[in-house]
């Protein structure tokens, strides 16, 4: 907010100085209206303007170090240091807001009140309001307010009257009040009061030169207008013949701008914006990865990912939490980039700040192309964050419904990957990993697919391991229960697979072994009709062999082997922390230094802690203890 506000102070300056040194002591009025208007929008909108720029990029690899999930009952809270200061200048902000505001309702009372108190007459295109107090002429839109003393003695010159009727007929009081408004918001600025100086003494400029063109004399029109200034209390909305302009409104009306040099001085103002433009709005350059435009699920909102999983093909998302720091949560409460979502709720971005960053365990955000976003998210972003409890719910790998495929060569398919019998077993003791084996036999389903084909022996293999495995019920869908071949859902994870590697080139094909199989799988189970209208099967290089093992050649006495020997096993955390405090290292916890036996003391009482050393070589290397995950880049 702070940047904001110094780029619009910025460029309404360069706006203010322009007009003053280029446009003010001219002779086109109209021009210059519309200029000092126009400069206050552009100012306000300037600065939030941003420009995108998508460039598409190869990622570096990044190796992640994750030990394992810390309690958070086991560690330390820290608390961060309380901000007085922006509290104490938004309180300021509002009290001034607060008072101006006030200070413009009370003009806008006092002329509602002498509009109804005084007696109005109807005169032309405007209403004279005949007043008792010995005010300045002046209007307000078509309220013209005159002394009633005055004008029943017929001492108010024509010319004065048509002065006052040029402000009603060309409304200058929409921009009175705009100006007021602006001042109200932007009242601490000093820069708001002179634009506020210039656009009313324009104003008059304008009725001036509108009495001149009905036929007023110069001279005598400057009398009159010495004999009815004054300093005498006036209306702040209002417009009202003023002293202190005079001598400037003498000077502009005998002098006369040629058409070339409005027209040049009206160009200049093109650049002058552009300038402005280019210098103070929000650049920003968007990283896009080549490998997420064949990503089946970039463009799902994430109330999507659970109607996804409920289908017979499931994909897993995540393999690990993947925290937030503090600088993700400043950029994600910008509404305008970024559409939110909490636990798998949409939810307005100011919601962030009913968090704490110590709340939220895991976030993935993903690019959405113009041509998938909706009017209900028209954000170039999409993120979502999950709390500890929802994160365990919604990424661990539990599925409450098992569905296995088996087709006739007694390949089987379960969730989303290719296994063999044998495998089976291993393959489920990773889902449902939140549930114990009582929990399972309550909640969790089996249903076995099968086609007419499909050997009975497979099936009750099948079906014993998902009974050992502690299903509730297991169910075997036949033929007669699933339509002919592959279901539409089925045909369209296909297609995306197969196009993926059809459009890839052979020579540098990198090849995921999960999703070949997939797709294998699901190209045994179409009809031939549906191998027709499918994508067609990608050409895929062959596998690399598998490697050699190691030799067993005998090696005789006196003979060294020619096989490396095994490593040697990792060092225990202690152990290494206390050989760097051997070597006199610096160690650090969550950036604070720390003695060598704090540091032994913090791994002895929790082993889960991560630890990141460099510089092993050198007299002091450095030891950073940290409770969150340490990412390091190569």
């Amino acid at each position: 907010m702070g940047i904001y506000l110094i780029k619009v102070t910025a460029c309404l300056a360069i706006f203010i100085v322009f007009y003053k040194l280029v446009l003010e002591n001219e002779s086109m009025h109209t021009f210059k209206r519309f200029y000092l208007i126009s400069s206050l929008i552009a100012a306000s909108i300037i600065p939030a303007v941003l420009f995108t720029e998508y460039i598409y990029i190869t990622p570096e690899p990044v190796l992640n170090t994750y030990v394992s999930e810390i309690n958070s009952d086991e560690i330390p809270v820290f608390y961060q240091k309380t901000d007085y200061l922006t509290p104490t200048l938004w309180t300021i902000y509002g009290l001034g807001v607060l008072i101006f505001g006030c200070k413009f309702c009370s003009n806008l009372f006092k002329i509602g009140t002498r509009i109804r108190r005084n007696p109005k007459i109807n005169y032309d295109r405007s209403i004279h309001v005949l007043l008792e107090e010995r005010l300045s002429p002046h209007t307000f839109f078509n309220f013209i307010f005159l002394n009633k003393q005055k004008f029943e003695a017929q001492e108010i010159p024509e010319e004065v009257l048509l002065h006052e009727q040029a402000h009603a007929v060309q409304k200058h009081s929409l921009d009175v009040l705009f100006i007021e408004l602006m001042q109200v918001i932007l009242w601490f600025n000093p820069l708001i009061y002179l634009f506020k100086r210039a656009i009313k003494l324009n104003h008059e400029f304008l009725a001036d030169q509108a009495v001149l063109q009905k036929g007023a004399e110069l001279s005598n029109y400057q009398n009159i207008l010495l004999a009815f200034s004054s300093n005498a209390p006036e209306t702040q909305l209002a417009n009202a013949i003023n002293y202190s302009s005079i001598k400037k409104r003498f000077n502009i009306m005998k002098k006369t701008t040629s058409k070339k040099a409005i027209w040049l001085r009206s160009l200049l103002v093109l650049p002058m914006f552009a300038l402005a433009l280019y210098s103070f709005s929000e650049s920003e350059i968007i990283q896009i990865d080549k490998s997420l435009e064949n990503s089946t699920s970039s463009n799902l909102p994430p109330e999507n990912l659970q109607e996804q999983k409920s289908d017979s093909i499931q994909y897993k998302y995540i393999e690990k939490p993947n925290a937030p720091n503090m600088q993700d949560i400043a950029k994600w409460k910008n509404s305008f980039k970024y559409a939110l979502w909490i636990d798998g709720k949409h939810t307005s971005n100011k919601e962030l700040e009913n968090y704490k960053l110590s709340e939220f365990v895991h976030y993935s955000s993903s690019f959405i192309y113009n041509n998938a976003r909706s009017q209900q998210f028209p954000q170039p972003y999409q993120v979502s964050l999950f709390t500890k409890n929802k994160f365990k719910k919604q990424f661990t790998t539990n599925y409450r419904e098992l569905n296995i495929h088996i087709n006739k060569a007694a390949q089987i398919l379960v969730q989303g990957e290719l296994v063999s019998v044998l495998g089976l077993k291993q393959h489920l003791s990773k889902l449902n990993t939140d549930l114990s084996k009582e929990e399972k036999s309550e909640i969790v389903r089996g249903f076995i697919h099968v086609r007419l084909e499909t050997p009975k022996q497979a099936v009750k293999n099948v079906s014993n391991i998902l009974e050992e495995y502690g299903c509730v019920t297991i169910d075997i869908v036949g033929e007669k229960e699933q339509q002919d071949g592959a279901t539409i859902k089925q045909l369209a994870a296909y297609n995306i697979i197969a196009r993926k590697y059809n459009e890839m080139n052979t020579s540098t094909m990198r090849i995921k072994k999960g999703e070949v199989d997939q797709m294998t799988y699901l190209y045994t189970i179409m009809t031939d009709d549906q191998k027709k209208n499918a994508e067609a099967f990608p050409e895929l290089p062959p596998m690399p062999e598998p490697p050699m093992p190691p030799s067993t050649q005998k090696i005789g006495k006196g003979e060294v082997s020619a096989i490396p020997a095994p490593p040697a096993p990792p060092k225990s955390p202690l152990d290494h922390v206390i050989e760097m405090a051997r070597k006199n290292a610096n160690f650090y916890y969550e950036g604070k230094a720390i003695t060598s036996d704090e540091a032994i003391d913090l791994i002895k009482n929790n082993n889960n802690l991560n630890i990141d050393t460099r510089n092993t070589g050198s007299k002091n290397p450095s030891v950073k203890i940290s409770k969150e995950p340490i990412l390091i880049k190569n």
